[in-house]
């Protein structure tokens, strides 16, 4: 290989890895964040108990809708992920 050639390559190395920085993690506010928008009522009962008021009785027509809503509660007002990054973080 040209010496030029391995000096340049090197060179791009050198810059590369010197011009990187560090990205900061914002997963617990993101995450945090997430749940005050989307977790109705604020705890997963109070979501739940939403969900029923919404669709007092389930048909066949608008099983998709409860459905759709009962696993929105279920995924957004789910804290058990947020804790297991806030105990790595110690």
């Amino acid at each position: 290989m040209n010496p030029v050639l391995k000096f340049f390559l090197l060179l791009s190395l050198v810059f590369f890895s010197f011009a990187c920085k560090e990205r900061e993690d914002n997963t617990i506010q993101k995450n945090l964040l997430l749940y005050t928008l989307t977790c109705n009522g604020g705890s997963l009962s109070a979501c739940q108990s939403q969900c029923a008021a919404a669709y007092p009785d389930v048909t066949g027509d608008n099983f998709p809708s409860v459905s759709t809503c009962q696993t929105n509660c279920t995924t957004n007002c789910n804290l058990s992920s947020t804790l297991l990054l806030l105990l790595s973080k110690r």
